[in-house]
């Protein structure tokens, strides 16, 4: 219950200091509609400062009372207020929250950010329970990599067209770089976690949650799925 408290009180600040920055701006008047569908457009193409940008527009026409608002135009100033707290918990990721707090915001964020809901972006070094990413009935590629091992740079796109193709697959990507380490990160949090010593490392979980592939196994299954894909 205080929770939702919490989160009303939240919304409603949310709400008041940006429609308030925007008057003092004295920006011009803002379709709602059209710069909603740029924030869902922006979302979907994973770029969060253009969502976040146009989430703030969003809420800034939309004031503080939504009494005359339609139902189209209180469906985007939601979204822009998920948009908003997400962005809000990367701040506070970058500021240093470490521990439970950081796990439930990195979760929250990606929820909210993740440019697919077939592709999800996690970890950053950190710790992952990767359980907690699975979707009964479908089949999940977990796929460890880093920006620095030149194979996953090349695999990677294959892999997230494969997820965009397949209704019954979704893809985990794990990002095993901590973000201030250049070169990658063997010694990251979830790198031990995983106790990897080589990647790109594949796992395969089936529909009903079970693991069914890893490493070798995991990838060979994986390339037969891609053959599939461009035969």
């Amino acid at each position: 219950m205080r929770s939702r408290l919490f989160l009303a009180v939240v919304i409603a600040v949310l709400t008041t200091l940006t429609a308030a920055a925007f008057a003092q701006e004295g920006v011009a008047a803002v379709d709602i509609a059209n710069e909603g569908q740029a924030m869902a457009q922006a979302a979907e193409e994973g770029n969060a400062e253009q969502a976040v940008f146009h989430a703030r527009r969003i809420l800034g026409a939309a004031g503080a009372d939504f009494a005359t608002c339609s139902a189209e135009e209180l469906y985007w100033i939601g979204s822009a207020h998920m948009y908003l707290m997400a962005n809000a918990y990367d701040m506070a990721l970058e500021a240093g929250l470490q521990g439970e707090m950081a796990d439930t915001a990195r979760k929250r964020s990606q929820n909210v950010l993740s440019p697919s809901e077939d592709l999800r972006v996690v970890s950053q070094g950190e710790r992952v329970e990767l359980t907690d990413y699975l979707v009964p009935g479908q089949t999940m590629i977990v796929d460890f990599y880093s920006e620095y091992c030149p194979p996953c740079v090349q695999i990677g796109p294959y892999i997230e067209r494969l997820a965009e193709q397949r209704d019954d697959i979704i893809l985990l990507k794990v990002d095993i770089n901590r973000p201030d380490v250049q070169g990658i990160d063997w010694e990251s949090p979830v790198a031990r976690q995983y106790s990897l010593s080589g990647i790109p490392f594949f796992m395969v979980y089936g529909p009903d949650g079970e693991l069914q592939a890893q490493g070798t196994q995991a990838r060979e299954m994986i390339f037969g799925w891609l053959d599939e894909m461009e035969g």
